[in-house]
């Protein structure tokens, strides 16, 4: 007797959902990253920003240092760089791959994190903002 059941396809290997929220992470870490890098710029010239706290210069009294800035950029370039890693998670053969799904859990708990420290900092940041402009 038949029973009716159709041939589903499989959902293993079906990798696409977890590639868009890498590329998600990514664009909203760029962003952030985009954000650190004008202020970092802002900042060589001295007298376009003024932010609280943050490090000074030694040798050039007018210039700040602002190490959120300069991490937000580290970390939007860290999370473009995972970010092919999920592409090449995309790969798997058959219907399961071990060593595809062993890449996504190293490679997209990291990029969730980054992107947390990236929004923290950025809120941080955008708090220490005195002025802007002349």
């Amino acid at each position: 007797a038949k029973l009716g059941l159709a041939d589903t396809p499989q959902w293993h290997s079906q990798r696409d959902a977890l590639a868009e929220f890498a590329s998600w992470l990514s664009l909203v870490t760029g962003s952030l990253g985009k954000f650190g890098q004008d202020v970092a710029l802002m900042a060589e010239v001295g007298s376009d920003i003024k932010l609280s706290g943050g490090g000074g210069s030694s040798a050039m009294p007018h210039k700040q240092n602002p190490v959120k800035a300069e991490a937000l950029v580290a970390l939007a370039r860290f999370n473009a760089v995972q970010l092919s890693g999920m592409h090449q998670a995309l790969v798997h053969e058959q219907e399961r791959s071990g060593a595809a799904w062993t890449l996504e859990w190293l490679i997209l708990p990291q990029m969730v994190v980054a992107t947390a420290a990236a929004l923290r900092l950025a809120a941080e940041l955008t708090a220490q903002i005195e002025s802007l402009g002349h």
